[in-house]
């Protein structure tokens, strides 16, 4: 259903399919695709703590949804 996708999800299907296809390609082992992802989402949430550093306004901050499910807020 198109009213259920979001970019959050969008995203995530993007990165586990990147690293699905490095797999299936053979550069790398299983491990290293569910690894990767974990290393991409914590320089991600690193980023974007460093972004809200430097705005000027008052910010809430972002709002996502962690690989495992869990929210955070950056």
């Amino acid at each position: 259903d198109a009213g259920s996708m979001t970019v959050g999800g969008e995203l995530n299907k993007l990165a586990s399919n990147v690293a699905t296809g490095r797999n299936m390609a053979g550069i790398h082992w299983r491990t290293d695709g569910i690894e990767s992802l974990k290393l991409g989402e914590a320089v991600a949430l690193s980023v974007l703590r460093d972004q809200r550093a430097t705005y000027n306004e008052d910010f809430a901050g972002f709002t996502l949804t962690r690989f495992d499910g869990t929210p955070i807020t950056v």
